[in-house]
């Protein structure tokens, strides 16, 4: 998840798919707002720009000033199967912040998106938190506010994001509602159901697990990124795996037992340490609190300083597994995959290994509450002994 930029203002400029042609110059904008700090190498590489320009799975909105200078920038991903998209990596030149061009350019990305696909039920995107102009934009374009992502990149400072996303009606007359929800999660479900306009769920305390639960054993950390993205895929394809939805993120990484009865695959940027489960392989009635706390040692091992990871909603057992691990819920996702027809919720969790650094913070409105949230569940879960029982 990645940054929407920080613009008011209406600009007469050019608004366009980028072409090959403008490879260089898109590399060049985000080398010279960032100084060479932008933690996403999609932005940095030549043949990952191209490619993505060249995909049908994404589209590169840009802008250009009259002397065909590319002055502005935004990304949408897109997941045809279940109508979803995420807004992403949006910047502007900074002699033209200030001007509406970033208003312009993502107003202009999602338009596309709604006319030139085959559907769209939910776009998303992160905004960064160092100024409010950010989330008054999305605001403003009717995203609601739904998470927050404490501490979750790092380019020169560590930056929090703040979770927001466009659920439209198509979306929520698919929702999946006959479900209860956990009773760690009910106050920070009534947030966001205040703000998206959900009905209320009834919360429970999950039974405890009827079986003995199954150890996961010695694992190991495999860096192989074309095996293992070979390997998730086959699995995927061959619907073996127990959770596989963490849209547009591709693992470089797994963690595995000796005989590969379990296989949880990750994304890790070496970049700054941000690294997602993205899904797994695992045997029945595995002990998987046991499992996330040692992928958390192991992940951390090999450089993750910060790790995501989301659930679907109505599996409180996992939740709860997940809770112990010391996964913090940081948001609330609705309606966000679609199965069958029928769009299901899900929980959004991190686990951080470093200190919080809010030095450059600054939050509009639900955002706020949002962190106060986050940090009440925080010392809830992980300065409570009890949860440390497996």
């Amino acid at each position: 998840m990645c940054q929407i930029g920080d613009q008011s203002k209406k600009s007469p400029m050019k608004l366009m798919l980028a072409t090959e042609e403008d490879v260089f110059q898109i590399s060049q904008l985000y080398f010279d707002v960032y100084q060479g700090m932008y933690p996403d190498p999609l932005m940095k590489d030549f043949n990952l720009i191209r490619n993505f320009i060249k995909s049908e799975a994404g589209f590169w909105f840009i802008t250009k000033n009259d002397a065909g200078v590319v002055v502005a920038s935004v990304l949408a991903a897109y997941d045809q199967d279940n109508l979803i998209a995420k807004a992403f990596g949006a910047v502007v030149r900074n002699d033209q912040r200030g001007q509406g061009v970033m208003e312009e350019l993502l107003s202009f990305g999602i338009n596309f998106l709604r006319e030139k696909t085959v559907g769209i039920d939910v776009i998303y995107s992160t905004t960064r938190t160092v100024n409010e102009a950010a989330q008054t934009l999305t605001e403003k374009l009717g995203f609601k506010k739904i998470g927050i992502l404490p501490n979750a990149h790092r380019t020169d400072d560590y930056e929090t994001h703040c979770l927001a996303a466009i659920v439209y009606p198509s979306a929520l007359e698919k929702r999946k509602t006959n479900y209860q929800i956990h009773h760690e999660i009910e106050s920070l479900y009534k947030v966001v159901a205040q703000e998206v306009g959900l009905e209320p769920l009834v919360s429970i305390e999950p039974d405890k697990p009827s079986k003995i639960l199954q150890s996961p054993g010695d694992l190991e950390v495999v860096k192989s990124p074309k095996f293992v993205s070979y390997r998730y895929s086959h699995l995927k394809a061959e619907k073996l795996l127990e959770f596989e939805f963490f849209p547009f993120h591709l693992p470089n990484l797994a963690i595995i037992s000796p005989d590969q009865s379990i296989e949880l695959f990750c994304h890790l940027s070496p970049v700054d340490g941000y690294c997602v489960i993205v899904g797994g392989k695992m045997p029945n009635n595995l002990n998987f609190t046991e499992l996330f706390l040692n992928a958390n040692k192991l992940l951390r091992d090999a450089g993750a300083r910060y790790i995501e990871a989301i659930v679907r909603a109505d599996r409180p057992k996992i939740l709860e597994s997940v809770l112990r691990a010391k996964f913090i819920p940081c948001g609330f996702f609705p309606a966000f995959q679609l199965i069958n027809g029928k769009r299901h919720d899900f929980l959004v969790f991190s686990r951080s290994f470093e200190i919080f650094d809010f030095q450059n913070v600054r939050l509009k409105g639900l955002n706020q509450v949002y962190l106060e949230e986050y940090f009440e569940a925080w010392k809830r879960m992980s300065l409570n002994p009890k949860l440390l029982q497996l």
